[in-house]
């Protein structure tokens, strides 16, 4: 790969920037006129990026006092997936600090998560979102901040915004250490300190998670596939979602971007059955603050927030993961259980009437059926507290009574332990629920009611 170096953008160079702007912005293209006058302002850093031949790679721009913008970054497509784009910004931001800026800001279309990820990359956080900003298109802009000075309070003590505090739960309240509405969700994006999100589109039979989140996912969202990274390999013997090994779930965390600090958030288009599969891996391996995102996608989208597309490819992290905080039971502990088991399947399963994957139809005997589908409202929000609460009493899940939960393969059982955490229950988890179970002939399975 040929190095890349950044020199001033200059008068010679405007003849392929005129060719580049319409394939590169579209409608948005700015005249070579425009360019003429730009790079003549005293108050501008414009910069070409060149290969060792002197070929122009990408240019770009910046203004300084008092707007402290970035005003264009061009690569041309023949250029691009060799840094050339980094290079460039991290000139820009240089020639910002060698101006004695302490912010930088930046407009950039709130579908593009490509360049979204190249300025989080850098250091740029959302701040806020300008509608129908990019004319005629009439598409939003998201509006990113950079800070390049400490930020200091009226008494000397630097100011910093606690994600936990966007999205902290009342004093109190255990459903709001649970789940957490798309507002506050979206405040905490916007703040400072955005939370780690993660997207976890999964359903059994379905393998097309990743596909459907490149297509548009909320901003900043990490894509999680819950086969390859919240599982460990499938066998008859442990179940077709076994837990994972610690190192590889750190590895996995880490990759997402989650820190020792991280606040995290989980969604996914299920009503949150798939993506508390998430949550109650990371608060089993110790993450503290993991919350489920109500009502997930579709809440989303329907209180008119943007979605990103392209594929999201954070820093590391560098979370150590201490498994062993949420509790689980075994088959021998299921089959001698004193409290209450509850199957979180869909009822035709648990009575044997269905069964699309697993060897024997039916469920653990002495279980009660409880489909964690009937924890939500048709459109997929969380029932109320009272409401929740009146179903599981009903279900024989009182104080004092120990709770186990499995389901085919410890995914929706990860969901109604959630909904339990969120009436102060505190169940324990059977992982390899009745994938394992069934695949055992020393086991006893019941049908019926």
């Amino acid at each position: 790969m040929t190095a890349v170096r950044t020199r001033a953008l200059e008068a010679r160079d405007l003849d392929r920037v005129e060719e580049l702007e319409p394939e590169l912005f579209g409608v948005g293209a700015w005249s070579r006129q425009t360019y003429e006058q730009e790079i003549e302002r005293e108050d501008r850093v414009y910069l070409a990026a060149v290969d060792e031949d002197g070929t122009l790679l990408g240019y770009g721009g910046v203004a300084l006092d008092p707007e402290w913008t970035i005003m264009t970054v061009g690569v041309a497509p023949r250029a691009r997936r060799r840094g050339v784009a980094t290079v460039l910004l991290d000139a820009l931001i240089d020639a910002v600090r060698d101006a004695r800026g302490t912010e930088l800001f930046l407009e950039v279309r709130a579908h593009d998560g490509g360049a979204q990820q190249l300025y989080r990359n850098a250091g740029f956080v959302r701040v806020g979102l300008r509608k129908r900003y990019y004319q005629p298109e009439g598409a939003d802009a998201v509006v990113m901040r950079l800070t390049l000075a400490r930020r200091v309070g009226a008494v000397g003590v630097e100011v910093t915004t606690g994600v936990g505090d966007d999205v902290a739960a009342p004093a109190g309240e255990a459903r709001d250490a649970v789940f957490v509405d798309v507002d506050a969700v979206h405040t905490a994006v916007w703040s400072e300190r955005p939370p780690t999100v993660l997207d976890v589109r999964w359903a059994l039979g379905r393998d097309d998670g990743r596909e459907v989140y490149g297509r548009g996912h909320l901003p900043g969202a990490v894509f999680v596939d819950l086969d390859d990274d919240l599982a460990a390999a499938p066998s008859p013997a442990a179940g077709r979602h076994p837990l994972p090994e610690p190192e590889k779930l750190q590895a996995a965390a880490r990759r997402w971007g989650i820190g020792t600090d991280s606040s995290v958030v989980v969604y996914d288009d299920a009503g949150g059955t798939s993506a508390a599969r998430a949550w109650w891996l990371l608060r089993w391996a110790g993450v503290r603050d993991v919350r489920i995102i109500d009502g997930g996608l579709r809440a989303w989208v329907a209180a008119g927030h943007h979605l990103e597309d392209g594929f999201v490819r954070p820093r590391p992290g560098d979370v150590v993961v201490r498994p062993g905080a949420l509790r689980t039971v075994g088959a021998d502990d299921v089959a001698d259980h004193p409290g209450v088991v509850l199957d979180a399947r869909d009822h035709e399963r648990f009575t044997g009437e269905v069964e699309p994957v697993d060897p024997r139809a039916g469920h653990v005997p002495g279980a009660v059926s409880a489909p964690t589908r009937a924890n939500l409202s048709p459109d997929g929000w969380l029932l109320e507290a009272d409401d929740l609460r009146r179903r599981f009493d009903a279900l024989g899940v009182r104080p004092g009574v120990d709770v186990a939960v499995y389901c085919g393969s410890g995914v929706t059982a990860a969901h109604q332990i959630a909904v339990l955490a969120s009436l102060g229950v505190d169940a324990a988890l059977y992982p390899g629920s009745f994938s394992q179970w069934s695949n055992d002939p020393g086991r006893e399975v019941a049908t019926g009611e």
